[in-house]
């Protein structure tokens, strides 16, 4: 059994249809050519996200300053007026 099989030496050759050599070309240089845009797109989104967070603290933080400073403007804004309506009060029942 092990007679019949061909050996492997330096002048041992290959035969192949010339159809079949380019198809083969196409489909391997078509897979790098996808392998290549695919890696591409997604180093282009681990940039975008790696941005994005980074840009995250400046677009966030800063809004939630403003309204923590405007919520603070209100409660100032509301003790005021309860202050002038104690003494509005006050003054009221003092003319009684």
């Amino acid at each position: 059994m092990g007679e019949n099989l061909p050996r492997l030496n330096d002048e041992s050759g290959i035969s192949i249809n010339i159809k079949w050599l380019i198809q083969i070309v196409i489909l391997v240089g078509s897979a790098v050519l996808l392998y290549s845009h695919l890696e591409g797109r997604i180093a282009d989104n681990e940039n975008e996200t790696k941005s994005l967070r980074s840009n995250q603290n400046n677009y966030v933080f800063p809004d939630i300053r403003v309204l923590e400073g405007e919520i603070l403007e209100f409660k100032l804004d509301r003790e005021r007026m309860k202050k002038d309506l104690e003494r509005i009060n006050e003054i009221i029942d003092e003319n009684k």
